[in-house]
């Protein structure tokens, strides 16, 4: 069977981990409100629908944290001061809980021979974090190797922003109708790398997203079904 694509470019946040959910436990029990614990693996999606439906340019995480707080059930007495709580821990060290099946599904697309990208909207950091945290490195090292990892802190604007994905494109050396982007936004990575002429799959382990309009995927393995 003739391969459909020759390169994946991976977003971070959403598809390989999340933000650490003890810390964000820790920073709402400080601030004495309620919550939903249980929630809080569906609450990132949540969340990130709500980033998608403002839409905002650069991605705003002030929308983030909105839809995170409704859907783990803070009261909305509550939302101010438990807002401004996770505000001051979603940086990017926060972001370290991986997603369940991750790595073993990343491992598995490396096994394919295929080429794989990042391309992650960042504040610089992201390609250290990936190889300190053994995700993944440009040349070897402890984790998967990548061609190419793109920071819009490094690239100066943020996805959907083209020069993002011309950035990825560059460094993967494959022609765009050639990679397959899979991200947790659908502004940001399914529509932003759509435009740029990349195929584009959402990572939606919840089935919450309703859009009939483009590819889902609940885990990193299904991708590879995406491959041929």
């Amino acid at each position: 069977m003739a391969r459909r694509y020759d390169a994946v470019s991976l977003d971070v946040g959403g598809v390989l981990v999340v933000p650490d959910h003890g810390l964000l436990a820790l920073a709402l029990d400080r601030c004495g409100t309620t919550y939903d614990r249980a929630a809080f693996g569906p609450a990132h999606y949540e969340a990130m629908a709500a980033v998608d439906a403002a839409a905002s340019a650069p991605e705003d995480f002030t929308d983030y944290l909105s839809g995170f707080l409704a859907a783990v059930d803070v009261p909305a007495a509550d939302r101010d001061r438990a807002h401004a709580a996770l505000d001051e821990v979603l940086v990017s060290p926060v972001w370290t809980q991986p997603l369940p099946g991750a790595r073993a599904g990343l491992r598995a697309i490396a096994d394919t021979g295929i080429a794989i990208g990042v391309t992650s909207n960042s504040d610089g950091t992201i390609a250290d974090h990936l190889r300190r945290h053994e995700w993944l490195q440009v040349g070897d090292g402890p984790g998967v190797r990548a061609q190419v990892v793109t920071d819009s802190g490094v690239v100066g604007v943020g996805k959907p922003h083209p020069a993002v994905y011309e950035a990825t494109v560059a460094g993967l050396g494959v022609a765009p109708d050639r990679i397959l982007h899979i991200g947790d936004s659908v502004v940001y990575d399914v529509d932003g790398a759509a435009a740029c002429g990349l195929g584009s799959v959402h990572m939606d382990p919840y089935g919450r997203c309703p859009s009939p309009d483009h590819a889902h995927v609940r885990s990193l393995v299904e991708v590879i079904d995406l491959l041929d």
